[in-house]
């Protein structure tokens, strides 16, 4: 049994697979081969998701994780998410995932643009 700290470290290691690396075969091995997907734009199964990910709008952005939370088997993720050739202020998302059997097998998200003025001094972040 996996460990919420080695979760975390998993999701972690995802993003700057994803992110940094740019490394699509990396970030295969960290998913199963049942993947299921929860996001309205993308789809099911580990080879449908990487496929999309080459080809998302996320895809050659950056991300910076504010904070990462585990509890069990479930990891949640708040990030500052740019978009490549985005030079505005980027989105505020939240991704939840589930681990079983060590790898990342369900994912759901929320995303929120990061507006260039807000009415509240404390920002998103």
């Amino acid at each position: 049994m996996t460990t919420p700290e080695h979760n975390k470290e998993l999701v972690r290691r995802l993003y700057e697979q994803f992110f940094v690396h740019r490394d699509l075969d990396a970030v295969t091995e960290l998913i199963h081969e049942r993947f299921r997907q929860h996001s309205p734009d993308a789809p099911s199964g580990r080879d449908a998701y990487v496929d999309h990910l080459r080809e998302a709008a996320f895809a050659g952005g950056s991300s910076d994780i504010k904070r990462i939370l585990a509890d069990g088997d479930l990891v949640a993720v708040h990030h500052h998410m740019r978009l490549r050739d985005d030079a505005g202020p980027g989105l505020a998302v939240v991704d939840l995932w589930r681990i079983e059997d060590g790898r990342l097998i369900e994912h759901w998200d929320v995303e929120q643009p990061v507006p260039e003025t807000a009415r509240v001094p404390n920002g998103m972040f």
